[in-house]
C-alpha cells in the first residue's frame, strides 16, 4: 500500500539521439500529468483504504491503458492497479478503520 504523495518514475535518457530525447521529454510530461492527477485524487479519497486501477485512471486522464500502465506500474509494482491509504492515516488506522466499515 502506497500514501499521498506518489511519483510516477520519469526517464533519464540524455543521450545525444533527438529522437529518444524526444522521446523522454514526451513520456516525463505524461508521466507528470498522471502524477498530478493521481496525487489530487489522492487528496480527495475519503475511504481509508482505496484501489485505483490504471483503467479508472486511464479513463479520468485520456490515456491509453497501455500508457498509464507502464508509467504507473513504479507506484506499487501492481499489474492492475494500487493500493492507497488515505492521507493523514497510518497503516494501523487505516486498517482499523476499514474493519469497522
Amino acid at each position: 500500500m502506497v500514501k499521498y504523495p506518489i511519483k510516477v518514475q520519469r526517464s533519464n535518457y540524455r543521450g545525444n539521439d533527438p529522437r529518444k530525447r524526444q522521446k523522454a521529454q514526451q513520456e516525463n510530461q505524461i508521466a507528470s500529468e498522471l502524477e498530478g492527477v493521481i496525487n489530487d485524487m489522492l487528496l480527495k479519497q475519503t475511504d481509508p483504504i482505496q484501489v485505483y486501477t490504471y483503467d479508472e485512471i486511464a479513463h479520468k486522464t485520456g490515456y491509453p491503458v497501455e500508457r498509464v500502465t507502464d508509467l504507473c506500474f513504479s507506484i506499487d509494482y501492481g499489474h492492475n492497479g494500487f493500493t492507497v491509504i488515505r492521507h493523514g492515516m497510518t497503516y494501523e488506522e487505516a486498517m482499523n478503520t476499514s474493519k469497522n466499515h
